[in-house]
């Protein structure tokens, strides 16, 4: 009897491995506002920088390194760029480019923001700073300085910045400190559309966990309620390659942050497959513009020399809604992705190319979109992964996806930004960081048309040298780049990348690229402020609101309660020019004050008082 129970024990504990490989936990906190503060604030602006110009002596090589040793051992070189059938015929074309950021560190990680206003955020490590769209310097500033009421700051890196097409503001992440003691999230939130004013600033636990481990690496990406901020948490005195514990997902209420209230948050830990965690979760920004409430999340197995398979990851409803939840499936790519050797320079020397995990994905229109470094088996050449996920929520969505690679260059750290000129147009652009035994490092891009086709690549910028600051055989090119479609400009992109300087640093680049796809609209969408009336105002039934468009537009109108949370979306669909009348009813709702809010293409143009009086 006791031999059977035992055996039946056995058989539940391997049916429940079975039935729910994927485990996870959350944590809820709030972060009270720390500091309000502006960008055009004067004073004394000293960046410290500490580079490490000779690489200590290591006891041994790990698994990640020794694995690129023998893959470089297999690279070729040909005077012939590689080709994969046919080539778009749009060849994207470059306008606009000017040079960006100056740190004196390495790596050069790029991230870039533009709102309507066309005012560009670009930051580096360990910098930001705000131009025109025609190139003018209008102010910069260090990020320990921009955010120096915050205590202490003398190690802030990795930054991000996104721009929120829908509250027409931007949000800035960055991290303070490499070690449990004082490890930090800062987290800020533009009060205006303006960069240069105040900003709200939040100091996030970067160690929830009260142990001896660190927050690293960051992605963010915006739904319409919330943003999510994507780390992996490190041990102490260990770094990427040797001290991964986990990945965390945080998930925040925007609003909250832009009205300057205590931030809500819910952190997901213990993100697990089969007990062992996944590593490096990237989440899906919007394309077109951004969507919600449910958040789409992608990951791979990065230190792999060959592996097909993807994480998807997906947060259901909100914080407000309490009843978000995360679900992960495991699903097949059709090629393999792989740990990609390092990329080559003119002088012998190297550029890290880190692992092969998921740099930037977006979501448009029932598809993912998602890009990052890879291994080009034919030729053993560091390339890149592009592919999409045609309708996620399916239990077998088909999956598209293919190896970029060339023959004539290594390529690497790829961001993707939606280039498409409506709803079902998933036309993109590729940006990503290029060098070769013939040319010193720069950024290339790419363009993938509505039949997902891919471009051959333009040159944005040549290096002018080879990128020397260290002693060591590999030198840091930059873990990631930046890329943004300028929402009210359709078929138009602005990107951040990297080059290398005349003086063997890593300096930045922006540039402004369209596409030539005749089909795509490249003319700046005008402003269609609606003359806007609200008829019964108090609304007993129903109310109609009326308004006047000068062109027709994607309309969306939307009902947000007095805190400014979404209570539902009334409307999306094409309007025409003219007049128009929408016609809702109240009755479900509960007595008080509301706002109607009315967006063209993604764009906020109007916010009206309702008073509902049953």
């Amino acid at each position: 009897m006791k031999r059977f129970i035992y055996i039946l024990t056995l058989i539940l504990l391997e049916y429940a491995a079975t039935a729910q490989p994927f485990n996870y936990s959350t944590v809820d906190i709030k972060t009270p506002l720390a500091a309000t503060l502006s960008f055009s604030e004067k004073g004394v602006d000293f960046e410290p920088t500490l580079t490490l110009i000779e690489a200590a002596k290591p006891g041994g090589i790990n698994y990640i390194q020794q694995r690129k040793k023998e893959l470089e051992l297999k690279r070729t070189f040909n005077n012939r760029t590689k080709s994969y059938g046919k080539n778009s015929p749009y060849l994207p074309e470059l306008l606009r480019n000017f040079n960006g950021n100056v740190t004196q560190g390495t790596p050069n990680d790029n991230d870039m923001a533009i709102n309507n206003n066309r005012r560009i955020i670009s930051v580096v490590n360990t910098n930001m700073n705000v131009y025109n769209d025609s190139g003018t310097y209008l102010m910069g500033k260090t990020l320990s300085f921009f955010a120096n009421k915050l205590g202490s700051l003398n190690r802030t890196y990795d930054p991000r910045v996104i721009y929120d097409p829908k509250q027409d503001r931007f949000i800035l992440v960055f991290l303070q400190g490499t070690t449990s003691a004082d490890t930090r999230i800062i987290v800020a939130f533009s009060q205006t559309n303006d960069p240069l004013l105040n900003w709200n600033f939040y100091v996030v636990p970067g160690n929830v966990f009260g142990d001896s481990s660190w927050s690293d690496y960051p992605i963010i990406a915006l739904s319409n309620d919330e943003l999510f901020i994507t780390v992996n948490r490190l041990r102490d005195n260990s770094g990427w390659k040797d001290g991964f514990i986990e990945s965390l997902i945080w998930q925040v209420d925007k609003q909250k942050g832009y009205d300057g209230d205590t931030l809500v948050q819910k952190v997901y830990k213990d993100i697990r497959y089969n007990g062992k965690a996944i590593w490096s979760v990237c989440p899906a920004k919007g394309g077109e513009t951004t969507y919600g409430p449910n958040m789409y999340f992608l990951s791979v197995r990065p230190s792999d020399l060959s592996n097909d398979t993807i994480f998807l990851h997906e947060i259901t409803n909100t914080i407000a809604s309490g009843n978000a939840t995360l679900n992960t499936r495991i699903l097949k790519l059709p090629q393999a992705y792989g740990l990609q050797p390092n990329a080559a320079m003119p002088n012998g020397k190297k550029l890290q190319t880190n692992d092969a995990r998921v740099l930037s994905a977006m979501y448009q229109e029932e598809r993912i979109h998602f890009v990052g470094n890879s291994v080009d088996t034919s030729t053993f050449a560091p390339g890149i992964f592009y592919g999409y996920i045609r309708k996620p929520e399916l239990t077998n969505p088909i999956i598209n996806y293919r190896i970029i690679s060339y023959d004539t260059m290594d390529i690497g750290y790829p961001s993707i930004a939606h280039m498409g000129g409506g709803v079902t147009d998933h036309s993109a652009l590729i940006t990503f960081s290029f060098s070769s035994p013939r040319s010193f490092p720069g950024t290339a891009a790419v363009f993938v048309d509505r039949n997902e086709q891919i471009s051959s690549p333009i040159v944005v910028k040549r290096g002018l040298s080879n990128i020397q600051l260290l002693s060591d055989s590999v030198q840091r090119w930059g873990d990631y780049t930046g890329n943004q479609r300028q929402y009210n400009k359709p078929g138009t992109c602005w990107i951040s990348g990297s080059y290398g300087n005349q003086f063997g640093g890593n300096s930045t680049w922006i540039a402004e690229i369209r596409t030539t796809d005749p089909l795509l609209s490249t003319e700046e969408v005008q402003s269609n402020k609606p003359v806007i009336s609200i008829s019964p105002n108090p609304a007993r039934e129903y109310a109609s609101v009326e308004f006047e468009l000068q062109q027709k537009t994607i309309l969306e109108v939307e009902l947000q309660d007095i805190s400014g949370r979404l209570s539902q979306q009334l409307l999306r669909a094409p309007a025409k020019a003219g007049i128009n009348r929408f016609t809702f009813s109240v009755s479900d709702l509960s007595n008080g004050i509301y706002y109607i809010t009315i967006y063209s293409n993604g764009q906020k143009i109007e916010s009206r008082k309702i008073v509902v009086a049953h």
